[in-house]
């Protein structure tokens, strides 16, 4: 990854025909990196980062893989949706993962 990449290919994970993306940036909250993965990805958005809400609540997604009350992290679960035609897929120990959108070439 160079600097100012958010994104590394992970091309052993590719599936159904779409490129998967790893997403860099472990110190960011997940929906700080999702928004600089899929603007990789896809192009920035002329709607200025509130297209993900269309799909999720930021602030809830933050929330949810923030460290339990007792300040432990949290060891299992994942929250999947798409957005501007990615799959993304945030798991629990910090890892997200973007499928990008199936291409005219891939259908």
């Amino acid at each position: 990854m160079t600097e100012g990449q958010f994104t590394e290919r992970a091309t052993d994970l590719d599936r159904d025909g779409r490129n998967a993306y790893r997403v860099a940036g472990e110190t960011d909250d997940p929906s700080t990196r999702i928004i600089r993965g899929v603007e990789e990805i896809v192009g920035r958005s002329a709607e200025k980062q509130t297209w993900l809400y269309d799909s999720v609540d930021p602030d809830a997604l933050d929330a949810i893989f923030e460290e339990k009350h007792d300040g432990t992290t949290r060891t299992g679960g994942k929250v999947t949706f798409t957005a501007r035609g990615c799959e993304i897929i945030v798991d629990a120990d910090g890892e997200i993962l973007i499928y990008g959108p199936v291409t005219d070439d891939e259908k």
